[in-house]
């Protein structure tokens, strides 16, 4: 077998996007969109400084009340069901997403909070389930073989009797498409137990397995921590005093060291060219954090707030700045908003928050914002 020709196979193309924003006076976070655009979140990394343990509010509010479900073999029909469309899709926020698929080998489908069911389908699957769709805009073969189907479950005209309605459902049932699924629903109403959902499918005859959140944490020595920068208005005003300011690009790839558990030196080595920052503060017991599991935007809200509560109460030397690493689920159809998963590109689904008690770092990693369709060229006079 020949080694491939590599390159003929175009760049994939990273984004990183990075904002610093002031707080403000009321208690809405400034880069609230971030947030409220990445829905499959399963898992949060935190960095701690002066922290020996993790402090018992945040540990409480990561392991309780964080459970979620895991149905299986459902039957994507139920999602169109009357009966639950009325009584969990609109009247309360949901997420679902199937949970052992592959998106570069199956069939793979999501709910996402906006009431949008989204399926990525093979070829052949697509063509028997009859709905109308769009090529994938992820890396393909030729010829194509991936499809995108979208169905607003919220659509005004989504409704039984409907013809759409009845379109929808008659191509659903008729091929049973069935997935595993995590789900998870937050009633509008506080009143209503969450669990309300998991009795509903158990009642229909499908396996229902409460899962919770883990955690596990790791606490670093002695380290060095950079000094993030200031909004542009700040650096223009100081103009060359921020020179001890760490760039957004070498704050992020410290984080990401601290997460992995590297050893930084003063000097670069043949393994890495990351090198401990030259200007920063000294912090000891700096406690590193990690939770798996299945997070909503509005837990990462109130998180945003945990910390930054936290951070207010501790002393500036001591403590700098708190960070918050929110990953997607690798094998997730969507990653931003309606994007769909670079997964064959980049697979870039992550998105890190710097706290500090002026300050919001945000950091965004996307993957191409056009489509990656692979066509190799061959070279037809050989």
């Amino acid at each position: 077998m020949h080694n491939p020709e590599v390159i003929k196979f175009p760049a994939p193309e990273c984004r990183l996007s990075h904002g610093c924003y002031r707080w403000g006076d009321g208690e809405e976070i400034p880069c609230r969109w971030v947030v409220d655009t990445h829905p499959f979140n399963t898992k949060v990394s935190l960095l701690m400084p002066d922290s020996p343990t993790l402090p018992a509010s945040l540990r409480e509010l990561l392991t309780e009340d964080t459970q979620y479900y895991r149905i299986g073999n459902l039957h994507l029909h139920e999602l169109c069901a009357p009966a639950f469309l009325q009584a969990f899709l609109n009247r309360g926020q949901l997420i679902a997403l199937s949970c052992d698929t592959r998106l570069d080998l199956d069939n793979t489908a999501a709910l996402t909070p906006d009431g949008t069911l989204r399926l990525l389908l093979d070829r052949l699957t697509y063509q028997e389930l009859g709905l109308s769709g769009k090529l994938s805009a992820t890396i393909l073969r030729t010829p194509p073989e991936k499809y995108i189907v979208e169905v607003d479950l919220k659509n005004p005209n989504f409704l039984p009797g409907k013809p759409h309605y009845q379109r929808v459902l008659n191509a659903l049932t008729q091929l049973p498409l069935a997935f595993s699924v995590w789900l998870l629903w937050l009633p509008s109403d506080p009143s209503i137990c969450p669990s309300s959902i998991a009795k509903y499918f158990h009642d229909l005859g499908y396996s229902v397995e409460e899962c919770a959140a883990t955690l596990g944490q790791e606490v670093r020595g002695e380290v060095l921590m950079p000094l993030p920068g200031l909004t542009e208005e700040e650096s223009e005003a100081l103009k060359g005093e921020t020179e001890d300011r760490a760039e957004p690009e070498d704050l992020l790839e410290w984080i990401g060291c601290q997460a992995l558990g590297i050893k930084l030196s003063a000097e670069e080595s043949v393994l890495s060219g990351v090198v401990e920052p030259r200007h920063g503060t000294p912090v000891h017991n700096l406690c590193l954090a990690q939770c798996s599991g299945l997070f909503p935007p509005s837990f990462i809200h109130l998180l945003i707030e945990h910390l930054r509560s936290w951070l207010a109460q501790r002393d500036e030397a001591a403590v700098p700045w708190v960070s918050l690493t929110v990953y997607g689920h690798p094998d997730s159809l969507v990653s931003w908003g309606r994007q769909e998963h670079s997964f064959h590109t980049t697979g870039d689904n992550l998105y890190v928050l710097v706290i500090t008690r002026e300050h919001l770092h945000a950091y965004q990693l996307q993957g191409p914002a056009k489509p990656q369709r692979l066509y190799v060229k061959t070279n037809k006079n050989k």
